[in-house]
């Protein structure tokens, strides 16, 4: 059954896809490529260093062409977000997650299968959700629609709770890089300081 899901989404997808290609931006779309980093192991163990994934990504939208302005930005501008990096790793894929209730090892099998940026995964995820219909009866549904709004609407959801949920997303990743460098700024005042008072001790 689980197989049989996984190639209606794709297939769904791929007329999406082919249907849409027309009305594509007009920028070059830059493709999915997996950012690892380099994660030492803890003081005094050889013991979990490494590359790990950074969950860092570039994926663009490819659908969202013909959406409510207000939908696309929102859409455009959290996908935006993926290469931003917090202590090194991207949180694009969490915030999605956490938004839609999706674990996020399934959101990146869902990404690898469909090509859809997280921005649209929150989209499908969230009709999906709403509408209780299955992940791929979204997608497949969606290849018969003009737009995600106008599925929205046919499945009786209001486009606006998208664009909220996807604002939401972005605005806990600007959060969380204010936060990170806030506390990054705070330490180096604090180092400066120390330096400055243990050079005034060593002079008097």
């Amino acid at each position: 059954m689980k197989i049989i899901r996984n190639v209606v989404a794709v297939l769904g997808v791929l007329a999406l896809i082919h249907g849409l290609t027309a009305q594509a931006q007009t920028s070059q779309q830059s493709g999915h490529r997996e950012i690892t980093i380099w994660v030492d192991s803890p003081t005094g163990s050889l013991v979990g260093r490494g590359y790990a994934s950074s969950y860092l990504t570039n994926i663009r939208p490819k659908t969202i062409g013909k959406e409510d302005p207000a939908l696309r930005t929102a859409i455009r501008s959290l996908d935006g977000l993926g290469m931003l990096a917090v202590k090194g790793f991207g949180l694009l894929p969490a915030a999605v997650a956490w938004q839609t209730g999706v674990a996020m090892p399934k959101l990146i099998e869902q990404q690898a299968e469909t090509g859809l940026s997280f921005g649209e995964l929150l989209i499908a995820n969230s009709l999906a959700t709403k509408s209780q219909k299955s992940f791929g009866e979204i997608v497949a549904l969606r290849a018969k629609t003009r737009t995600w709004g106008e599925l929205a609407e046919r499945l009786q959801i209001n486009p606006n709770f998208i664009i909220t949920r996807a604002n939401i997303a972005a605005e806990r990743i600007v959060t969380a890089d204010f936060r990170s460098q806030a506390d990054s700024h705070a330490k180096n005042i604090s180092f400066i300081n120390g330096y400055s008072q243990h050079n005034h001790a060593q002079h008097h």
